[in-house]
């Protein structure tokens, strides 16, 4: 759903207020659906094949913080986050309340960090939803900054951009073209087997889902009970299915 007159904090301020009403903050940091259970799941699976071990790592769009905890047994010396909204901050804090993690608010393209600081950077459906394209530009260009050797993103890609005012959807070359010019190559891309679950539960999403629903809020029983009687079926076709578009991993290096 667009939303007009966009503003990054105050949206994701909102998002986290519906997920502090949910039970479990660090499975899903937006919409807790099936659909987005079992994405997470896939999710994990590849983001599991990254090597963290002895190395210092930031998170850009920490969110409530799901991921910041998964890495806390993955050696690594430093783990640091980052997140446009306060509110987002605060959940990840309450979370992560006896983990030695730092979680900074930050104004969403600016990165209070030295040079190189980082061994590794990386997003999750966060540039995704930077649909300035200035703020955008200078938040890669601060992702490489603050990067010495690796940067990790795991985003919606389309062939074309499409989408709408808080998610666009951009093809790989457009994120190889920007890394590109902060001193970075892709190397290389994962897409998540995920289309026919994607356009099935996407369909059921549409239908049952009630208009004017905004990210994190409950879904309609319909929704959830359909999407659960038919996510069994999906993801045995979704193995068959080559992916090249929705939820990739791209992997750049310094050059």
């Amino acid at each position: 759903m667009a939303i007009k007159n966009y503003n990054v904090e105050t949206y994701w301020d909102r998002v986290a207020k519906n997920i502090s009403a949910r039970g479990d903050l660090k499975l899903i940091a937006g919409d807790d659906e099936p659909y987005y259970r079992y994405k997470r799941k896939l999710f994990l699976k590849l983001f599991d094949k990254i090597d963290f071990k002895n190395k210092k790592v930031l998170e850009v769009g920490s969110g409530p913080g799901g991921n910041l905890d998964f890495l806390t047994d993955k050696g690594c010396v430093e783990i640091v986050g980052v997140d446009v909204s306060e509110k987002m901050v605060e959940l990840s804090k309450r979370l992560l309340k006896d983990k030695n993690i730092q979680v900074h608010k930050t104004d969403g393209f600016s990165l209070p960090f030295d040079d190189n600081y980082f061994d590794l950077v990386f997003t999750s459906t966060v540039l995704q939803h930077n649909t300035n394209e200035a703020q955008l530009k200078e938040l890669i260009r601060n992702i490489c900054r603050v990067s010495k050797s690796e940067v990790k993103i795991i985003e919606r890609i389309e062939k074309k951009i499409s989408g709408h005012e808080t998610n666009l959807g951009r093809p790989v070359e457009y994120y190889k073209t920007l890394f590109k010019e902060n001193d970075f190559i892709l190397v290389q891309s994962k897409f998540l087997p995920i289309q026919a679950s994607y356009f099935f539960c996407g369909i059921i999403r549409k239908v049952f889902n009630r208009k004017g629903r905004t990210e994190g809020e409950p879904i309609s029983r319909t929704s959830r009970n359909l999407q659960t009687a038919i996510l069994p079926f999906t993801r045995v076709i979704d193995k068959m299915i080559p992916s090249n578009r929705d939820v990739a991993m791209l992997s750049f290096k310094r050059k």
